[in-house]
C-alpha cells in the first residue's frame, strides 16, 4: 500500500519529522459508508471509481466558487478568469490529497504554465509556515480510500510524513525550459529556480554545488535544506542522473507534456514510479487519449495508482465507450461515455480555447484551417507508379493475408515520401547537383509553397512551417535559401543553444508592430520545425500563419503544433494551411485522420454523440491494412498529365490566402478544403471536413482494390514498351563516361612520368542510402585545438579535417598556421596538388602525417591524417576573391572523409564550420545536419572543436557563471 512504499522510501536525512496522526473528522465524514451506494467490498470497479469521484466533487461543493486572488498567490500577474479557475481548482485537489492532470484538449497556449507557477508560488507564500505544508500527505488520501472504498481494513493511525520547504521538480521537453524560467523569473520572483541542464560536465559542477550548500546546512539545523525550491530538468536527464536526482525528498512534481507517459510499459513511466519518490504529482497535457483508452489509464494510473487499479480492469469496464464502432449497443456506448467522463471529471480539469471563448473567458483571433490538395507533378507520378510496379507482389498478396505489417508500413512511407518530394531518394536529383528550378518544379506541394510564401512575404506575414521528417526540412531549406528568404530552424538535430536562439530571434518580433511593417523586420520569415521538435507548448506567436507540408501519423499532433502559433499573446488571425496530395496515400490518411479524432472526443468530449451509428473509432486493428486498399484512388492512366500554369497558381493562392478574414457564423465553418482542379473551373471553396473531390469509401472496398490493381498491371505492361527507347540513351551515356576513362588515364600517365601521385580521394564505392543509419555514430562538441586530436582521442586513429580553397596559396594565421606547425608536408602537398591541376571544387586531400619519422613504421603513435576539402573557389578579379563555402561540395567532401574514416576506424577533428557570424545560424544548420547524417551513415565519432562560444553558454544559463574558474582554473 501507498504508506508502506513512503515509509520505505522516506529516509530519517530527508524529513523532518515523522507524525502518527488519526484521521481527520472531515475526511472521514466524507467516506461515512453509510452514503456509499452499497457496502464496499461488494462494489465492482466503476461503483468503486464512481466513489471516489463523488468524494472529491463532494469536496468542491462544500467549497462553493470560492476563487484565489493574486495576493494570496504570490504572483505579480493578472490571471484571466479561467486560470484563476484552473489555480483554484489546483489548490482544492492538492488540499484533499489528489494528484490531477490540468488538460486543455490540444487546444494549446491557454496559460497552463502560468497556472502552474501560480500554484507553486502559493504553496511557497501560504504553506510555508512551520509544521505541515499540508493537511495530510498523499499516502493519507490512497491509505484512506483502498480502506473505505476498496475495503482492506481499517488502521487506527497512519504514517504521515511533512516536510518543512517545499522542494518540487518540473519535467518538460528542453526547448520548453526556457519558457518555465521566464515565467517564474517574471510572476514569480520569490521563487528559487534550478536548471539542471546542459552536458555531464556542467550537471557535475550543479551537483556539487548542491552538494555544498547540503553540507553547510545540516551543519547548523537539522532541517533539510536545499538551495532551490523548484529544480526544472528534462526527461532524458531525470532518466540519466536518477541515482542522484532520486535521493532528494521532492513534495511535489510537475510533469508537462505528460503525454510521454502514455505508454505504462516505458522506461521513463516506471523509472518515475519506481524510483522517485514523488507522492504529489501534476500533469500537464493537451492529449491525455490520443489513440486508445489505455494511454487514458496510463496517465490516470501514474497519477492515483490506488484508485484506478489494474489496467485491464479499466479496458474490461470501458470496452464499449473506447470502441464504439464495433456493434456494441448504441445506449450502453452512451452510458459508458458519460460515466467515464463523470470519473474524469473529479481527476482531470479540461478546457478548451472555443467554450472559454464562448462564454467570454478569453478573447483570441479566428483561426481558420483550409486543406489544400496538391497534384503529382511528372516525376513524382513516374516515381510513385515505380514505387507501386515494384511491390506488386506484396499488393497482389494483401488480399490473401500473404504480406506482413513491416512490408506494408515501408510501402506507405516509400508512398508518403514521393508525395512530398521525389529528391528524398537517393539518386533521383540531377547530377552534378546545382541549386535552380528544378528543386520547385519537381514536387506538386512545393510548387503550391512557393507560391504561397511569395504571397505571405509580399503582405508581410510570418510562417510557422511544420514537416515530419528531417529530411524534408533539408529539401525546404535548400528551398528557402534558392528563393533568399530569412528563416531559422528546429528539429532534433538543432543542439540546446541554438535552439533557444532561434526560439528567441523568432519570438523578438513585436506583435505591437503593423503587419505591413513586419516584413521588413529583422526577424526571420519563416520558422521550419519538425512536428514532434520542441514541445506542443512551444511559444511561437510571432507566426500568424501555420503551413503543414507533411501530416503527423497521429493528428492529435498536428493539432497540438497548431497551438504554438493560435494561443494567448497572438493578436492576428491565424491561417492554417494543410498541404496533402490529392489522390494518393496522403490523401487516404488525412481521411482516416478526420474519423481518428474522434475518439477523444468522445472520451473527453462536451456532448455524447447523437447520430446513432456514425463511425467514430480512431483506432482499428486493419488501420493499415486499409490505408493500402485506400491506394485505388491514384489513376494510373494520369502519369503523364501536365502541372498547373502559373497564372492558375497564382488563382490559387489567391483563394487560400483570401479565406483568412472570410466572416462565417460558426466555428465548423472556419474549415475550408481546396483543390486546385476545383478552383479553376469556377467552383469555391468546400466548407467543413468532407471533400467534392472524391467519393471516399469508409469501408474501403476490397474489391474495388483488387480492380485496380489489375488496372496498375495493365497500364505497367504497357510501360515497358517504351523501355527500348531508354535503351537509345543509355548507348549515348556509356561513349561519354568511355571518352572520360581515356582522358583520366592520360592524365594519370602523365602524372606517372612527373613523378607525382593524387592523394585526392575517391567518392565512396557503394551509393550512399541516408536511410541506413548506424546508432554508434555520434556528433560531440569538445574545447581544445583540432590540430591536436591525441587530447581527445589519445589511443586512436584521427582524421584533422580543415576547409580550402582551390587556389593552390597556403595562408597564414590560424588553420593555415596551425596544420604548418603539425607537419610542413600539409602545405607542400596543397601547394603540389595546385601545380599538377589536381585542385577542384570537392576534392579531398588526405595526407598522412608523421610525427617522429617520415617512415612509417618508424612511428609507433596511432595513426593520423589531414583531410584539406575543397570547398572555396578564389578569383582575384572579384571583389571579395574567396567565395563561401560551397555546401554541396562540403558534403561530397564530408561523405569522403567519413568513408576514409570507417575504413580506418578512425574519427574525424575539426572546426566549427560556418559558425564565424553568429547572427546568421544558416550556414551552420546546413553543416551540423550534414554532419550528423555522415556520422550516422558510416559510424563515426565526429569531434567539433569549439571555444568563442563558451559565453553564450554562460549567458543562456546552459553553463554557470562561475564556469570559467571552475573549467580552466582547476
Amino acid at each position: 500500500m501507498a504508506v508502506d512504499f513512503v515509509s520505505r522510501s522516506i529516509s530519517p536525512e530527508m524529513c523532518d519529522f515523522v507524525w502518527v496522526v488519526q484521521p481527520p473528522s472531515s475526511l472521514v465524514g466524507i467516506l461515512n459508508k453509510d452514503s456509499l451506494p452499497c457496502p464496499p467490498m461488494t462494489m465492482n470497479y466503476e461503483q468503486r471509481l464512481k466513489a471516489a469521484a463523488n468524494i472529491i466533487l463532494s469536496n468542491d461543493a462544500r467549497a462553493g466558487d470560492v476563487r484565489v486572488d493574486s495576493e494570496e498567490l504570490g504572483v505579480k500577474a493578472k490571471l484571466k478568469p479561467h486560470q484563476v479557475e484552473g489555480v483554484s481548482w489546483l489548490i482544492r485537489r492538492y488540499n484533499l490529497g489528489v494528484n490531477v492532470i490540468l488538460e486543455n484538449d490540444c487546444q494549446m497556449g491557454l496559460g497552463k504554465t502560468l497556472q502552474a507557477v501560480s500554484l507553486l508560488s502559493y504553496l511557497k507564500v501560504q504553506k510555508m509556515s512551520p509544521g505541515p505544508f499540508c493537511e495530510f500527505h498523499f499516502c493519507f488520501w490512497c491509505e484512506f480510500l483502498e480502506v473505505h472504498i476498496f475495503g482492506t481494513g481499517v488502521p487506527d493511525t497512519f504514517l504521515v510524513s511533512f516536510h518543512r520547504s517545499l522542494h518540487t521538480v518540473v519535467l518538460c521537453p528542453l526547448s520548453m525550459t526556457d519558457g518555465w524560467v521566464t515565467e517564474m523569473d517574471t510572476f514569480a520572483p520569490k521563487l528559487k529556480i534550478l536548471r539542471y541542464i546542459g552536458d555531464k560536465e556542467n550537471r557535475r559542477i550543479l551537483r556539487r554545488t548542491i552538494y555544498k550548500h547540503v553540507n553547510e546546512q545540516t551543519s547548523s539545523t537539522d532541517v533539510l535544506s536545499l538551495p532551490f525550491d523548484v529544480l526544472l530538468t528534462t526527461y532524458d536527464i531525470a532518466l540519466a542522473d536518477q541515482d542522484f536526482l532520486s535521493q532528494m525528498p521532492w513534495s511535489y512534481a510537475v510533469i508537462d507534456e505528460a503525454q510521454r507517459l502514455k505508454n505504462p510499459s516505458s522506461v521513463l513511466y516506471n523509472v518515475l514510479r519506481e524510483r522517485y519518490l514523488i507522492p504529489r504529482r501534476l500533469l500537464m497535457t493537451g492529449t491525455p487519449i490520443q489513440n486508445n483508452l489505455t494511454e487514458l489509464w496510463a496517465l490516470m494510473h501514474f497519477c492515483m495508482p490506488s484508485v484506478f487499479g489494474k489496467l485491464d480492469e479499466f479496458l474490461a469496464t470501458f470496452k464499449e465507450a473506447g470502441d464504439p464502432s464495433s456493434g456494441h449497443d448504441t445506449t450502453k456506448v452512451k452510458e459508458q461515455l458519460k460515466s467515464l467522463r463523470s470519473i474524469l471529471g473529479a481527476f482531470m480539469l479540461r478546457r478548451t480555447k472555443f467554450k472559454l471563448i464562448e462564454s467570454g473567458d478569453l478573447s483570441l483571433p479566428p483561426l481558420t484551417e483550409i486543406t489544400v490538395l496538391a497534384p503529382l507533378v511528372s516525376l513524382q507520378k513516374k516515381v510513385y507508379m515505380s514505387i507501386l510496379r515494384k511491390e506488386l507482389p506484396k499488393l497482389l498478396a494483401l488480399s490473401s493475408g500473404g504480406s506482413n505489417h513491416q512490408s506494408l508500413q515501408n510501402i506507405v512511407i516509400q508512398l508518403r515520401k514521393v508525395c512530398s518530394h521525389p529528391y528524398l531518394f537517393p539518386g533521383i536529383e540531377p547530377e552534378p547537383y546545382e541549386e535552380g528550378e528544378h528543386l520547385v518544379q519537381a514536387s506538386g506541394k512545393l510548387i503550391i509553397l512557393d507560391q504561397l510564401l511569395q504571397k505571405l512575404h509580399e503582405y508581410g506575414h510570418r510562417v510557422l512551417l511544420f514537416a515530419q521528417m528531417t529530411h524534408t526540412l533539408d529539401i525546404l531549406q535548400d528551398f528557402l535559401e534558392l528563393r533568399k528568404y530569412s528563416y531559422e530552424r528546429l528539429d532534433g538535430s538543432i543542439r540546446a543553444e541554438e535552439r533557444f536562439a532561434a526560439i528567441r530571434s523568432f519570438s523578438t518580433q513585436s506583435t505591437k508592430k503593423s503587419l505591413k511593417s513586419q516584413a521588413d523586420q529583422n526577424g526571420a520569415f519563416v520558422f521550419m520545425i519538425s512536428t514532434r521538435a520542441g514541445g506542443v507548448g512551444l511559444n511561437l506567436v510571432a507566426a500568424d500563419t501555420v503551413i503543414f507540408y507533411e501530416q503527423d501519423w497521429n493528428p492529435q499532433v498536428d493539432k497540438q503544433a497548431l497551438q504554438r502559433a493560435h494561443r494567448i499573446g497572438q493578436m492576428n488571425n491565424v491561417l492554417s494551411i494543410n498541404l496533402v496530395t490529392g489522390r494518393t496515400v496522403e490523401e487516404v490518411i488525412m481521411r482516416r485522420a478526420e474519423r481518428k479524432l474522434q475518439l477523444s472526443h468522445n472520451v473527453v468530449g462536451d456532448d455524447v454523440m447523437d447520430q446513432d451509428g456514425k463511425e467514430t473509432s480512431g483506432v482499428e486493428p486493419s488501420d493499415l491494412r486499409s490505408i493500402i486498399f485506400g491506394l485505388h484512388l491514384f489513376d494510373p492512366d494520369e502519369v503523364n498529365n501536365g502541372v498547373l500554369q502559373m497564372s492558375e497558381l497564382n488563382t490559387m493562392a489567391e483563394k487560400v490566402l483570401s479565406v483568412r478574414n472570410k466572416q462565417v457564423a460558426t466555428e465548423d465553418e472556419r474549415k475550408f478544403e481546396l483543390n486546385p482542379a476545383d478552383v479553376l473551373n469556377g467552383n469555391d471553396l468546400v466548407v467543413g471536413e468532407g471533400s467534392t473531390s472524391l467519393s471516399f469509401n469508409s469501408g474501403f472496398d476490397e474489391s474495388l482494390y483488387l480492380s485496380w490493381v489489375e488496372k496498375f498491371k495493365e497500364v505497367s505492361q504497357e510501360n515497358m514498351d517504351t523501355g527500348s527507347r531508354r535503351n537509345l540513351l543509355e548507348e549515348k551515356r556509356l561513349k561519354l563516361e568511355a571518352a572520360k576513362k581515356k582522358a583520366e588515364e592520360k592524365k594519370l600517365s602523365k602524372w606517372e612520368e612527373l613523378g607525382y601521385h593524387s592523394l585526392s580521394v575517391e567518392d565512396p564505392i557503394s551509393p550512399v542510402d541516408s536511410d541506413m543509419m548506424s546508432d554508434s555514430g555520434s556528433v560531440q562538441f569538445v574545447y581544445g585545438d583540432c590540430t591536436q586530436p591525441s587530447k581527445v582521442c589519445p589511443s586512436e586513429p584521427t582524421i584533422v579535417f580543415s576547409c580550402v580553397d582551390d587556389s593552390g596559396h597556403w595562408g597564414r594565421g590560424g588553420m593555415f598556421d596551425a596544420l604548418s606547425k603539425l607537419s610542413a608536408s600539409i602545405p607542400d602537398a596543397y601547394q603540389r596538388a595546385s601545380e599538377f591541376g589536381d585542385l577542384h571544387l570537392g576534392d579531398l586531400h588526405l595526407i598522412r602525417v608523421y610525427e617522429d619519422s617520415d617512415e612509417p613504421e618508424m612511428d609507433s603513435n596511432p595513426p593520423q591524417w589531414v583531410a584539406l576539402a575543397v570547398v572555396q573557389s578564389y578569383n582575384p578579379r572579384r571583389k571579395v576573391p574567396r567565395s563561401k563555402i560551397s555546401i554541396p561540395d562540403l558534403e561530397s567532401c564530408l561523405s569522403k572523409a567519413s568513408f576514409s574514416a570507417a575504413q580506418s576506424s578512425a574519427s574525424i577533428h575539426m572546426p566549427r564550420i560556418g559558425y564565424q557570424d553568429a547572427s546568421d545560424r544558416a550556414e551552420w544548420y546546413s553543416v551540423e545536419r550534414l554532419l550528423r547524417k555522415y556520422a550516422s551513415i558510416y559510424g563515426i565519432k565526429i569531434y567539433v572543436m569549439k571555444v568563442a562560444d563558451v559565453q553564450n553558454r554562460v549567458d543562456l544559463g546552459v553553463l554557470p557563471e562561475n564556469f570559467f574558474t571552475a573549467k580552466f582554473v582547476s
